[in-house]
């Protein structure tokens, strides 16, 4: 099992990286009367942000750590009234 210090190094890299990558697309966008901004890439920031967060966890296996659901529905609407 891999420690805190390692995951938090993978999740500053990842970051770094994605910085990086947004910098560059930006500089480099061929488009100059639509050109593309930071809020292009907010999405991916919110993907990023689950995948260093939630599901990277903290380093540590937790038994108490939820199970994550993967259907595609859930019905989060209350039961009728008996």
């Amino acid at each position: 099992m891999a420690s805190k210090e390692q995951f938090d190094r993978y999740a500053s890299e990842l970051v770094q990286r994605f910085d990086d990558l947004t910098r560059w697309a930006i500089a480099n966008w061929p488009r100059g009367d639509f050109p593309l901004m930071q809020s292009d890439f907010s999405a991916a920031r919110k993907e990023i942000s689950l995948i260093i967060g939630p599901k990277l966890g903290d380093g540590e296996a937790s038994a108490e750590s939820p199970v994550r659901d993967n259907r595609q529905y859930v019905d989060v609407n209350p039961a009728p009234w008996p």
